[in-house]
């Protein structure tokens, strides 16, 4: 059984920990999400999350017997919610976890922020990644946005890598 929490101070280290598990880890350890191939280095850090903890919106966490093995970011915008660091632990991925967090992350766009849309920015090199995503309603908007090489999250393998936007609309 998933328990859903919101994610505070005390949780970032097992934050930090899962979010850069299932989007770089090391050899062998890989999950079906990850983008060690495209990006190397750390995704986040404890500093960042803090940061993303005190602006506007939600770090939405998922727990089973007391171990943290999701997390998910909501960032309420002007006429849209954004969704960001969809995290599975990759022990616990294919089991329905990430489609459950996604799920939720939607649900507290509309119902708390009264939102009608959601957006996400998925890695143009993560093709299985984007499918994903559509199987779940999401649309491409025909918007790319360059990789943000000064944000901290990593650097990629390849230069040209960027970011396509999809948005989905919400049930209220």
């Amino acid at each position: 059984m998933l328990q859903l929490t919101t994610a505070t101070a005390a949780d970032l280290p097992a934050l930090s920990q899962l979010v850069n598990l299932a989007y770089r880890p090391g050899e062998g350890q890989a999950g079906w999400t990850h983008e060690s191939a495209l990006i190397r280095g750390a995704r986040t850090s404890e500093a960042q999350l803090a940061a993303v903890l005190a602006a506007p919106g939600q770090v939405l966490l998922g727990w089973q017997a007391g171990q943290l093995v999701a997390c998910v970011h909501i960032e309420p915008a002007d006429s849209y919610g954004y969704i960001g660091m969809l995290a599975v632990d990759p022990a616990c991925q294919a089991g329905g976890i990430g489609k459950a967090m996604l799920a939720h992350a939607e649900a507290t766009l509309a119902s708390h922020y009264r939102l009608l849309r959601a957006r996400m920015s998925v890695l143009a090199g993560r093709p299985e990644l984007r499918a994903y995503y559509l199987r779940r309603g999401y649309q491409p908007t025909g918007e790319r946005q360059p990789y943000p090489l000064g944000a901290g999250v990593g650097l990629p393998l390849d230069a040209a890598l960027d970011l396509e936007m999809l948005e989905k609309p919400l049930v209220a």
